[in-house]
């Protein structure tokens, strides 16, 4: 096992934070951004018919996807095809889409990546549900409303033990952050407090237009252990799950993307049971350990036609909605 070294995983556990390079190859990367190409190729000849869109030909995936932003004015209409959850919330429907492709599968249980989780947690792994893809263009760019939405704008300050549910506040889950593309103060890195970690878990306020967009108010932050985690592509950032982070707008000319994963030990609720995880590494019970990238796509298939059906309810996480009346949250 190539994972974390003794001296990386005491930094770990001292900051509530890791950056680790090269976890992605240049050939992972390119496997990802062949799939996304082909999710643009396949989605926006829809949008054209549907006078959404005005074609996109000849540019690469990044210039494709900032005109598109530009041009749609609903920016769902594309995000939901390159997500890599079902989004969370009422009415989902058997129309909804998300990219459970075998380029983002094989990122999810990619050897070396789940070398360093294993370091962390233990060599019984399982994919926590909780995972998205941020590609966020030039702020300039933006929709009107985007500033409200994590997945393309700046992410609001928050942990991430506070967007699941109370029932897996024991898990011992690991974030693991990986830069496709440059991360830099320009382009919107990532920002995290050194050592909150340490802390209990931090008010939250329920997000103003969107409630599953939670966040902690930047009052109660503390400017002065703000660390920016610049980091080359292919790299990672390591989060606990109590550490406080979150991104700052890009100012560049181009997208800055990410994939947001979640491992934790096999066995420990997911606290977002509607969604399917999976065991992605298991040294005790290696027959369970799922390896078939069409089986897991299915697993998210599957869990959309019953919640659609009424067959499996959706639970929205409502724990910090009754903080919308507190002043710090106005």
């Amino acid at each position: 096992m190539a994972g974390l070294t003794a001296t990386q995983l005491e930094r770990f556990r001292e900051d509530g934070y890791l950056i680790v390079e090269d976890v992605l190859t240049e050939t992972d990367l390119a496997a990802l951004e062949d799939e996304y190409c082909g999710i643009m190729d396949r989605v926006s000849p829809d949008l054209v018919d549907q006078a959404k869109l005005r074609p996109l030909e000849g540019i690469t995936f990044s210039e494709q996807y900032v005109e598109a932003m530009q041009q749609l004015d609903d920016m769902y209409d594309l995000y939901q095809h390159l997500d890599i959850s079902l989004p969370l919330f009422d009415g989902l429907d058997h129309s909804h889409a998300m990219n459970a492709g075998p380029a983002v599968f094989g990122l999810l249980t990619n050897p070396r990546l789940l070398d360093i989780v294993e370091s962390v947690i233990g060599p019984e792994i399982y994919s926590n549900p909780v995972q998205h893809t941020r590609i966020k263009p030039p702020a300039r760019h933006l929709p009107e409303t985007a500033p409200l939405d994590a997945n393309i704008a700046a992410t609001l300050w928050h942990q991430d033990s506070a967007v699941i549910d109370s029932e897996a506040d024991g898990t011992d889950m690991l974030t693991v952050w990986l830069a496709v593309t440059d991360a830099t103060l320009e382009n919107g890195c990532l920002i995290v407090e050194r050592e909150s970690h340490r802390d209990e878990m931090t008010l939250h306020c329920p997000g103003k237009i969107f409630p599953a967009e939670i966040y902690i108010p930047e009052s109660i932050t503390d400017d002065g252990r703000v660390i920016p985690m610049e980091v080359p592509a292919g790299g990672a950032v390591l989060l606990h799950k109590l550490t406080e982070h979150g991104s700052l707008d890009n100012h560049s000319d181009d997208i800055r993307w990410s994939f947001d994963l979640r491992y934790q030990p096999i066995g420990q609720p997911t606290g977002r049971s509607v969604f399917p995880g999976f065991v992605a590494r298991s040294k005790a019970h290696p027959e369970t350990v799922l390896s078939d990238p069409e089986e897991w796509a299915n697993l998210w298939w599957d869990a959309r036609d019953r919640i659609a059906d009424g067959v499996t309810p959706m639970h929205l996480n409502a724990r910090w909605e009754a903080n919308a009346r507190q002043p710090i949250c106005a």
